[in-house]
């Protein structure tokens, strides 16, 4: 009779074991698939960023080709030295937004 004992104990333990290992190994493969995802959004979102940084580095090309692109000279006078076309009207928000 003590040999079947043994193997009851050794077949308890070996089914701990198993369902130990099978509960460690749903939830990495749980954990591995959250991060899959993850980085699936972010690659997604870089492409997206890449393909918009494609086009304004190809409208930068065009005026680079262009030579001497006037629109382009009155938006930086515009934008950064607060320049103004005569008779232009120049609306200020004191709002604060």
């Amino acid at each position: 009779m003590r040999p079947n004992r043994k193997k009851k104990r050794v077949g308890l333990t070996a089914k701990i074991f198993i369902a130990v290992f099978a509960v460690y190994a749903a939830f990495t493969l749980v954990s591995l698939q959250v991060r899959i995802n993850a980085k699936n959004q972010q690659q997604e979102k870089l492409k997206s960023q890449l393909e918009e940084q494609k086009l304004v580095n190809a409208r930068l090309e065009a005026m680079i080709k262009d030579g001497n692109n006037e629109e382009y000279i009155a938006d930086i006078a515009r934008d950064m030295l607060d320049y103004v076309v005569p008779g232009e009207r120049v609306f200020v928000d004191v709002s604060g937004k």
